[in-house]
């Protein structure tokens, strides 16, 4: 049983080595992030502004948008430029000249109403009322003119002054504005006279302008506009010209060189570092799901390098997938990421390693997806979802043909989440048509490159799937195809061995197809010398009769050394032969012991250790229930008359000498496993046909420990010679 204690397990005993599985996670984060740095930045241009550019040179990465400090600049500049000066008015200078010509024409009005001065007086007072020159002839009408005549002039003149200096009269305008005034008052209804009169009195009229620069408003005005005027975005796609060969590098050349990490005196490291603490942590999050949630791999060396190199190995075809420009459409272009083939991966450690671990390892990937994506949240969420499907399509997964099916489920998976994506972010439907095609294809591309890769890791990593041992278990295979023509009775022995340990590793949870598969060859040695072995040699001679039993012994035992050469030449797992050495254990071939001590003078000169088995005891429950099946199917052979309580009283035999043997020590059975496994094999038994050749029991097959002595005698009495030879062959057969 399980005793950790006992001496036989010391050699199973090994120091674990952390530190191993700590490099191998170190050397698959440092190459994951060498993987992911590839083109995240583009080259580095060295020439200055003004300088001719050697090359052209283009944009290679995904869309870009940057603020422009020199168009912005420029576009500023000319938002100032277009602001106008501004002015101040002052009213109080068209108030002054409307109260100046109100002031002259009541002193005309005055004169004009005066009874007393003759008429020369009259005007001689109206020339030293009013500044300025003016002819005899002018002042003669006004002084003459009828009342209404002169309101009319007034009114017209008032007019036409508000008119033009409520628009603003500057310095410049002074002459202008006078100008307007005339024109102005010659669209009146007035007589010649009163516009003649007007004319002059205007030329005589202190005219200034009543607006003035204000540089403090014009200053703001100049600074709000600029203000309004924002940052001045430029967007560069992929595949866009930066330089051209031959031509000027501009000022804004370099700054877009810049703003895209290209420019040499201010390279972007920062994005090395983004990647180097993103896979850090994921690495670290490896590395510690392995150790807590799946310790059987982390404990092995060669599980946590399947997985680096797995995943690795995917990582770069995405790598090299991405570099692929389809289209000099940017964004259609970046659906190449939708072909990213992250569910081989999955289902490959799904298959090669655990699923729950190929879950975790998805995750990773996926986040990986979107960085060599630059960002690209859509790709990384199909990249997941395709490879969950992978997953769980592999579930039951028992032949290399299941990866077709595998492949339409990721790619109406790829395409649910690519459509949904795109109706979400109302994309065109010719770039939705894209994405569906691409992700059609990468389901068709993740079954081949699972169904590809996958024996060559099986291969390499020595690793036992569910398909290489439904492979082996085809009757069609060389080695199974021999043990039937050259050894149909070990062929059918160990078939029906196959069908016993079957059915109770299903019952106490074991693999029960590692188990049907390793009964199947685990006599395979037999084939060197078949009829050594009693099941392959029908009525004749036992040969054993005419060796020694030590020749004997090295015979018999030799054919599990021989199985396992065999199996190795042809490649099998090392799972298998594990179970092929280890089925015998360090059993004791008692017929051939017993018979040594007969023939020796003295006894207790022979050495029980000479005529044990020299393999290792059962480390697993597997192993464990070969060698308990196969004992009993042996034995079953012993029996002449089947009766339900010799066979429940032989499996039960079986089991406790295996037991008392010490041979059950070193796996984990318990005595409960034990119990289900004397129910399977009984329920088993109960079907078979035993209609086969008479066997005494006590030399049936090697059943262990001083069981033999126990055992019922199955057979009839008076056997004979008949059954000393059968007893001797029996025993061979072991």
């Amino acid at each position: 049983m399980s005793n950790h204690k006992a001496a036989g397990s010391a050699r199973r005993k090994k120091t674990v080595r952390i530190w191993p599985k700590l490099v191998l996670l170190a050397l698959f984060g440092v190459v994951s992030a060498a993987i992911l740095a590839i083109n995240i930045l583009p080259a580095q241009i060295t020439s200055d502004e003004g300088e001719v550019s050697g090359e052209d040179v283009f944009y290679s990465g995904p869309t870009v948008t940057y603020a422009s400090q020199l168009r912005t600049a420029v576009a500023r500049t000319e938002a100032a430029s277009q602001v106008e000066q501004i002015y101040a008015k002052d009213e109080s200078v068209l108030t002054g000249l409307l109260a100046h010509i109100n002031s002259d024409f009541a002193a005309i009005e005055s004169l004009r109403n005066n009874t007393v001065l003759d008429n020369a007086s009259l005007l001689t007072t109206l020339k030293s009322t009013l500044t300025g020159d003016y002819t005899d002839e002018s002042l003669g009408y006004v002084l003459g003119a009828d009342f209404n005549e002169m309101f009319s002039l007034r009114q017209s003149l008032r007019n036409a002054v508000t008119v033009v200096y409520e628009r603003g009269v500057r310095d410049t305008d002074l002459l202008a504005s006078k100008d307007e005034i005339i024109n102005l008052l010659s669209q009146a209804q007035l007589t010649e006279e009163g516009r003649a009169f007007l004319t002059s009195y205007l030329n005589n009229l202190p005219l200034a302008s009543n607006e003035s620069y204000d540089a403090v408003a014009t200053a703001d005005a100049v600074q709000e506009a600029m203000d309004a005027v924002s940052m001045v975005q430029v967007t560069v796609q992929n595949g866009e010209k930066l330089l051209s060969r031959g031509a000027v590098i501009t000022a804004e050349q370099i700054e877009a060189l810049q703003a895209l990490g290209m420019y040499s005196e201010n390279p972007r490291y920062t994005p090395y570092g983004g990647i180097l603490a993103i896979v850090a942590l994921f690495t670290l999050l490896l590395g510690y799901y392995l150790s807590y949630y799946q310790p059987k791999l982390f404990l092995q060396d060669k599980a946590v390098l399947l997985l680096g190199v797995t995943m690795v190995l995917v990582l770069i075809i995405c790598r090299l997938i991405a570099l692929v420009n389809f289209s000099a459409d940017s964004e259609t272009s970046a659906q190449i990421g939708y072909l990213l083939p992250v569910a081989a991966a999955s289902m490959l450690l799904a298959v090669l390693l655990e699923r729950n671990l190929a879950i975790f390892a998805t995750i990773i990937l996926s986040v990986f997806v979107g960085i060599i994506c630059h960002g690209g949240i859509a790709a990384a969420i199909v990249a997941l979802g395709g490879g969950l499907a992978g997953i769980l399509s592999t579930a039951r997964l028992n032949q290399r043909s299941q990866f077709v099916g595998a492949s339409i489920y990721i790619a109406l998976t790829n395409m649910v989440l690519i459509g949904g994506w795109g109706l979400l972010n109302n994309q065109n439907y010719t770039l939705i048509g894209v994405g569906l095609v691409l992700g059609l294809l990468n389901g068709l591309l993740s079954a081949i490159l699972a169904m590809g890769i996958l024996p060559f890791l099986e291969s390499a990593f020595s690793v036992t799937t569910v398909v290489r041992l439904l492979e082996l278990s085809n009757s069609n295979n060389s080695l199974l195809k021999r043990l039937m023509i050259e050894a149909p009775g070990t062929y059918n022995h160990s078939v029906l061995v196959g069908n016993l340990a079957e059915a109770a590793a299903d019952a106490i949870g074991a693999d029960t197809l590692l188990v049907r598969v390793a009964s199947y060859y685990h006599d395979v040695g037999k084939l060197k010398r078949p009829y050594f072995f009693i099941e392959n040699q029908g009525l004749n001679d036992n040969p054993h009769d005419k060796l020694q039993p030590a020749l004997s012994v090295m015979i018999i035992t030799s054919h599990v050394r021989d199985g396992m050469e065999m199996l190795r030449q042809a490649h099998f797992p090392e799972e298998i032969l594990a179970l092929v050495e280890q089925h015998h254990g360090t059993s004791l071939l008692r017929m051939f012991y017993q018979k040594a001590q007969e023939q020796a003078l003295d006894s207790s000169s022979v050495r029980e250790e000479d005529f044990r088995y020299p393999y290792v005891k059962p480390q697993s429950k597997e192993a464990a229930l070969l060698m308990l099946a196969d004992s009993t199917q042996a034995a079953m052979q012993a029996i002449k008359q089947v009766d339900k309580g010799k066979v429940e009283e032989m499996v039960r035999s079986i089991i406790r000498g295996k037991m008392e043997d010490g041979q059950l020590q070193e796996c984990p059975l318990t005595f409960q496993d034990l119990q289900v496994i004397e129910e399977s094999f009984l329920r088993v038994l109960s079907g078979m046909n035993h209609s086969r050749l008479l066997y005494p029991e006590q030399v049936a097959k090697e059943m262990g420990g001083n069981v033999v002595a126990s055992l019922p005698d199955y057979n009839s009495p008076g056997q004979g010679k008949m059954g000393d030879a059968a007893e001797s062959g029996a025993a061979q057969g072991s």
